[in-house]
């Protein structure tokens, strides 16, 4: 079974529909749907939005249903100007952008840096394809939208990542100390600027259905 995790329900509610034998259950309040997905058997569930309500259902499902592999995804704000509106990021790497340097470097159990499985990674490269708007490298996690270009200026500088979000290094976090392979895909939404609430508005729809397509390609390689 494969595991996929979604903070809103607006990343998950494409994938639950595609869903065959689809059965439902609660878990700490939140609905996890099982089932097969073009074939393949996995389980769905939207976490919240947030480091602890993606850690927390990240343990549950791992607990309860013993994924094989785990896939985080959603959409999320671009922290550099290569990575346009609706690219794809692969997220190769986890990082956290705030929570500070000496925390992580003096207290068990945190790394630096979370790495997704490379087998994982390899294999989205794969349904990916050469096609341009495709980005592999590290993703940054916090409890924050970002929505000012000063703000998006200062995470940059401390983690050189290629876009920011609020869930994927809570779920890289978990995972690793489950020793579960995970990977984390990104649809860009806005530009984490000063405009990034409207373009988040504007955009969220399309963006949140963007990985769909991958998602059912990528299963079928795990």
């Amino acid at each position: 079974m494969i595991g996929i995790i979604s903070a809103m329900d607006i990343e998950m509610k494409t994938l639950v529909h595609l869903l065959k034998d689809k059965k439902k259950k609660v878990h700490a309040g939140l609905d996890y749907y099982t089932g097969k997905l073009d074939g393949v058997d996995v389980v769905i569930c939207r976490c919240g939005v947030g480091k602890v309500n993606a850690a927390m259902h990240t343990q549950i499902l791992i607990d309860k249903y013993k994924p094989k592999a785990l896939i985080q995804n959603g959409i999320a704000g671009s922290l550099v100007p290569s990575v346009g509106k609706l690219d794809l990021v692969v997220g190769s790497e986890l990082v956290y952008h705030d929570m500070q340097d000496y925390v992580i470097k003096n207290f068990d159990p945190l790394e630096p840096v979370y790495y997704a499985d490379p087998a994982l990674v390899e294999k989205a490269k794969e349904v990916a394809g050469d096609e341009g708007g495709v980005h592999i490298g590290r993703i940054a996690t916090g409890d924050t939208f970002v929505s000012s270009t000063k703000e998006k200026d200062a995470i940059f500088k401390k983690t050189t990542a290629l876009c920011v979000e609020m869930e994927g290094c809570a779920v890289a976090h978990t995972a690793f100390l489950n020793k579960v392979p995970f990977v984390v895909l990104r649809c860009i939404s806005d530009s984490a600027d000063d405009n990034a609430s409207e373009s988040f508005d504007e955009l969220m729809p399309v963006a949140a259905d963007c990985l769909v397509d991958m998602i059912t390609h990528l299963i079928k390689l795990i």
